[in-house]
């Protein structure tokens, strides 16, 4: 009876680990995706507002340059270090927003990295035929999580990488590749915690080969 008792109270202080682990993955992703979109917004703002502002300005330079011939150095001595401020308010904007969906999409993102990572070992085919349209920050989300699948087949050894993206109501983003499987659930836990807490679905299973699923149901209007 004791030795039952004692069995089940090791049992219960070796599972408490995990479930705090867990929890900590879980703050730390939310406190990850909090903090990304702040700095997000504070990129568009820069580009949206502060760039168009200074992009007016230098117009407005411009056409003073040509009815005041006199003070063309001065002003041309201005533009330039107006050009210098828009290049880094730009620059700036870019690090905050680095997901490249945020300036051409999922699909040009995703057909990016195919480009940027397919070599003569390893070869990344796309296969998008979805029907719908997703938020800029949920087009972000699913680059986000499937370029760290796809990162984490080429670690893997993956020599053939298949990237679908289909769906209407729900949009699904599917890598599948041929590389080693070992640790691969492990070594994505943290994406799928990350990715879950932006509202999409994430799965890994592996068998003959590695799966990563990501889906994002599409929210319809209310009376739609």
């Amino acid at each position: 009876m004791a030795q039952s008792r004692r069995t089940q109270s090791n049992k219960r202080s070796k599972s408490k680990p995990k479930k705090n682990a867990k929890r900590d993955i879980e703050q730390i992703a939310a406190l990850y995706v909090q903090t990304r979109a702040m700095l997000v917004r504070a990129g568009r703002a820069l580009h949206d507002h502060i760039g168009s502002s200074l992009s007016a300005v230098g117009v407005q330079l411009q056409l003073l340059r040509m009815d005041v011939p006199a003070a063309q150095a001065q002003i041309d001595e201005t533009l330039g270090i107006l050009e210098e401020s828009l290049n880094r308010v730009r620059d700036l904007s870019q690090d905050l927003c680095p997901s490249p969906a945020y300036r051409g999409g999922l699909k040009q993102a995703l057909l990016r990295l195919a480009d940027q990572h397919t070599s003569s070992d390893c070869h990344i085919n796309i296969d998008y035929s979805a029907s719908t349209t997703v938020p800029l920050e949920i087009a972000a989300a699913l680059y986000e999580a499937g370029s760290a699948a796809v990162e984490r087949a080429l670690r893997q050894g993956a020599k053939r990488v298949n990237i679908t993206v289909r769906g209407a109501g729900t949009l699904v983003l599917r890598i599948a590749d041929d590389g080693r499987k070992s640790g691969r659930i492990r070594a994505l836990t943290a994406i799928g915690t990350i990715a879950r807490e932006q509202g999409l679905g994430f799965a890994c299973t592996t068998g003959q080969g590695t799966i990563v699923s990501i889906r994002y149901a599409i929210r319809r209007p209310a009376g739609g």
